[in-house]
């Protein structure tokens, strides 16, 4: 059931995965543990499956855009960009600039 976060305007949704004890106290100690490490897994396989945006990790994960790039680095997750990307970045860099 939606939740919603008044501090941030989102709404938020709550999932139970329902696995054994034993493979659970493989992501963590305690309940909390276990639900950060399992939503960082999610967060991954999106990102490297492109279901989310690196906007999007750093929204469900609660980080800041270096926090987020540290994050997906260290998860061996490679940079979403490309020629349209490098396109638009060098329009609006002309746009600011001016014509080279």
């Amino acid at each position: 059931m939606p939740n919603p976060d008044v501090k941030s305007n989102t709404v938020t949704v709550d999932v139970i995965v329902t696995i054994p004890a034993d493979i659970a106290r493989q992501f963590g100690l305690n309940n909390e543990q276990i639900s950060r490490r399992l939503l960082e897994q999610a967060t991954v396989e999106g990102y490297r499956s492109r279901q989310l945006s690196r906007g999007q990790v750093s929204q469900m994960l609660g980080m800041n855009w270096t926090e987020t790039e540290t994050f997906l680095s260290l998860n061996h997750c490679d940079r979403h960009y490309d020629i349209e990307d490098l396109e638009e970045d060098r329009r609006n860099l002309e746009k600011i600039l001016g014509p080279s």
